[in-house]
C-alpha cells in the first residue's frame, strides 16, 4: 500500500513538472535549473505577439511550386481578407495583391490573376499601383510612422523610372528642406526630375538631381532682368543661395530650398495683419530708386 502511494506521488510530481516517461529524470540544482530553463521556453513560444500591419501579409517573395501547398492555401485565404477588409491599408493590400500574382496563388480557384481581380472588385491600374507602392512604404514607415498613401503614390513615378531606393532617398530630402512634405511638393520635384541615364546609380543621381532643384531658381526666374540694369544672375543666385544656407543655420535647420524661401517670401509679403515684410520690401526699393540703383 506504501509502495502504491509512493509511486503515486511520483507521477504527480514529474507531470507537475512538465516531465514525461521519456525524458530522463534528473535531481537536485541542476534538475530544477534545466526545468525552469524549459517551462521558459515555452512560455515564450505561446506568449510570442502575433505579426501586425505588413508583417502580417504573406511574403511575396516565397518560391512557389507547381502544386498549391497548404501553406499557400492558408497564405491566400489572408491575402484576400487583407484585400477585401477595409481595415487593410494600401500597403498592405500591394502586398496582399503582390503575393498572390507572384507566387500564383490565384491558382487554387481562379484562371488568371486577372480574373482574381475581377472578383475581388480590384482594377488592374490600382493593382499595379498599389503592387509598386507597398515596398516603398515598407521602406518608409520606421521614418516616417505616418506615412499618407498620397505621398507614396506621388513617388511611384520614381519608384519605375529610378528605384525604390531612390525614392525613399528623396523623401528624405523633401523632409529635411521643408517644414512639412506635401503630395504637391513631391509632385513638383518628381515631375522636374530629369531621369536616369543608362549607367547612373539610381539613389546617387536622384540626391544630384533633387539637390539642383530644390535650391536653383526656376528658368523662368534666371530670364527676367537680362540687360535692364540688374545685378548678374548668376552672381544673384549665388548670394541667394548663402543667404538661404545663412537662413537655415540660424533656425538650426539643415536645409531650406528655394522653393520654400520663395513661398514664404510671397505669403508674409501677402500678410495684411502682418505687413513687416511688405513695409520693409517698400522700403527697400525706395532706397534702392533714391540710389539710382
Amino acid at each position: 500500500m506504501t509502495a502504491t502511494t509512493d509511486e503515486t506521488t511520483d507521477e504527480t510530481t514529474a507531470e507537475r513538472f512538465g516531465l514525461n516517461d521519456r525524458a530522463p529524470r534528473t535531481s537536485g540544482l541542476a534538475g530544477l535549473a534545466r526545468r525552469k530553463t524549459d517551462s521558459t521556453a515555452r512560455t515564450n513560444e505561446t506568449s510570442a505577439p502575433a505579426p501586425t500591419g505588413l508583417d502580417a501579409i504573406p511574403d511575396p517573395s516565397v518560391a512557389y511550386e507547381d502544386s498549391l501547398t497548404p501553406t499557400d492555401l492558408k497564405d491566400l485565404d489572408r491575402c484576400e481578407q487583407a484585400v477585401r477588409h477595409h481595415h487593410a491599408t494600401y500597403w498592405e493590400t500591394g502586398k496582399a495583391l503582390d503575393a498572390v500574382a507572384l507566387r500564383h496563388l490565384y491558382r487554387a480557384r481562379y484562371a488568371t490573376f486577372d480574373d482574381l481581380l475581377d472578383d475581388w472588385d480590384v482594377s488592374l491600374a490600382d493593382s499595379s499601383r498599389m503592387r509598386r507602392g507597398w515596398r516603398l512604404a515598407a521602406e518608409l514607415l520606421p521614418d516616417v510612422p505616418k506615412l499618407s498613401r498620397s505621398h507614396v503614390e506621388a513617388l511611384l513615378p520614381v519608384v519605375q523610372g529610378y528605384s525604390v531606393d531612390a525614392a525613399v532617398t528623396l523623401h528624405a530630402m523633401l523632409r529635411e528642406a521643408l517644414p512639412k512634405v506635401t503630395a504637391k511638393d513631391i509632385a513638383a520635384v518628381v515631375r522636374e526630375l530629369p531621369g536616369l541615364s543608362e549607367d547612373d546609380d539610381p539613389a546617387g543621381t536622384i540626391r544630384h538631381q533633387a539637390e539642383k532643384i530644390l535650391t536653383e531658381p526656376d528658368e523662368g526666374d534666371e530670364d527676367q532682368g537680362g540687360g535692364s540694369g540688374e545685378p548678374d544672375d548668376t552672381a544673384l543666385r549665388q548670394a541667394v543661395r548663402q543667404r538661404v544656407r545663412q537662413m537655415a543655420d540660424e533656425l538650426k535647420r539643415g536645409r531650406m530650398s528655394h522653393q520654400e524661401l520663395t513661398r514664404t517670401l510671397a505669403t508674409a509679403f501677402a500678410d495684411t495683419e502682418d505687413p513687416r515684410v511688405y513695409q520693409a520690401l517698400k522700403r527697400w526699393i525706395k532706397d534702392r530708386e533714391a540710389k539710382g540703383q
